[in-house]
């Protein structure tokens, strides 16, 4: 069985760099506006590989307004000008990593996705598998963006990346 142990997010939404630790029962509270259905979106993301938003925040019951760029960028509300503000600007990355257990096998892996954010304001991401247990330092991450560096550095890791292309009904 691959049980969930831990999601790690970085840079979505009000989330700068979180790792959640997750068990068998989990029971998700808070007062409004905490996190909640901002941690379950990303969770969401990763694991139906859609990018595409329908999902973000249901149980707002269809009024919510949540975006994919709302939440890479950040956003903390209108300007009165029929813009937004935004925590997050210019060229950044976004992270959600999942990281599981597979107890059949004994180890860890992780899945996830990266976002890469430009100064127009356009995003790509790639879904990626790492065969290893969540990195606490972000510096792997920066690694993900340049495959390149992996064979650099002294990384003993499994690495996959994946283009997933969710088509919206």
């Amino acid at each position: 069985m691959k049980l969930l142990k831990k999601v790690r997010i970085i840079n979505w939404h009000y989330f700068y760099n979180v790792t959640f630790e997750v068990d068998q029962v989990n029971f998700l509270t808070g007062q409004n506006a905490a996190g909640k259905s901002t941690l379950i979106d990303a969770m969401q993301v990763v694991l139906l590989g859609d990018t595409s938003g329908r999902t973000f925040n249901k149980a707002a019951n269809e009024k919510s307004g949540r975006t994919l760029k709302g939440y890479l960028k950040g956003e903390i509300g209108d300007d009165g000008l029929g813009s937004y503000k935004y925590l997050r600007t210019g060229r950044f990355s976004s992270y959600i990593v999942l990281e599981w257990f597979d107890d059949t096998e004994n180890k860890s892996f992780c899945t996830g996705c990266v976002f890469d954010v430009y100064d127009d304001g356009s995003e790509e991401h790639h879904f990626f598998v790492i065969n290893d247990a969540i990195f606490e330092n972000t510096e792997i991450y920066l690694v993900i963006e340049t495959i390149g560096n992996l064979t650099t550095k002294s990384y003993t890791l499994f690495f996959r990346l994946y283009t997933v292309n969710a088509v919206a009904s």
